[in-house]
């Protein structure tokens, strides 16, 4: 079973405030006389389903394409449902529940819900969401000392309400030997995709040194391979 994991990117997707949104322009035009079409994709780093580098808070940090190839694959994969709404905390008290679930992770995914709202509700998603408290690292690395990808169902591990602790939250995992890669803005709408068993599979754009990169993730339930993705 494999479940696409990454949400479509579209000039109207919602973004973490200040970020710019997506913008395609024709280049060429087979109806204006070209002899082929094309277009001009503009997008920021981090927009959409995608992957933060260290280098996105830490200086002289490694980029995407020092780390990650072609196809990464995190196995295993951890979906952790702890369900929070509006302006709540994710907190290293929170995963208390699932400390021995994790032991031998190297993705976790935290699902609080909120990604259920993104397409009815895409100011909120993106102004108003959970976040993702600073103990939040240093009880993953010590419980996980595998982990090299840490996500969410929210726009952001930050809160524009809680700048400074987001940012604490991001140099956590991002600064720290190893880091630990950031995907935000992850589809976990699919009501299958809980607990353990699952492989990660990680699809970015390879361009040299960038902070973030927008992402194609399929979760693929262990024993199912060669299921088609939804």
């Amino acid at each position: 079973m494999l479940i696409r994991i990454s949400h479509p990117l579209e000039a109207g997707s919602p973004l973490y405030p200040g970020t710019p949104a997506a913008t395609r322009a024709p280049y060429r035009s087979i109806e204006r006389g070209d002899s082929s079409s094309s277009e001009i994709v503009s997008l920021h780093t981090h927009s959409g389903t995608h992957l933060d580098a260290p280098r996105h808070f830490c200086p002289g940090g490694a980029g995407i394409s020092d780390l990650l190839g072609a196809e990464n694959v995190f196995a295993p994969t951890v979906i952790l449902p702890i369900p929070v709404e509006g302006d709540g905390c994710v907190t290293g008290g929170g995963l208390e529940p699932f400390l021995r679930d994790i032991h031998e992770a190297q993705a976790v995914i935290i699902r609080t819900g909120d990604c259920l709202r993104r397409s009815r509700d895409p100011e909120g998603y993106a102004g108003v969401h959970p976040w993702i408290h600073p103990s939040v690292p240093d009880v993953l690395r010590e419980h996980a000392p595998s982990l090299g990808l840490f996500g969410v169902d929210t726009v952001s591990v930050s809160s524009p309400l809680h700048r400074e602790e987001g940012r604490s939250c991001h140099r956590a995992f991002l600064c720290a030997s190893p880091p630990v890669l950031l995907m935000e803005d992850v589809d976990l709408s699919d009501p299958r995709l809980n607990g353990g068993g699952w492989s990660l599979r990680v699809y970015p754009w390879i361009l040299e040194r960038l902070d973030g990169v927008p992402v194609t993730a399929i979760a693929e339930r262990e024993g199912t391979r060669g299921e088609p993705a939804r």
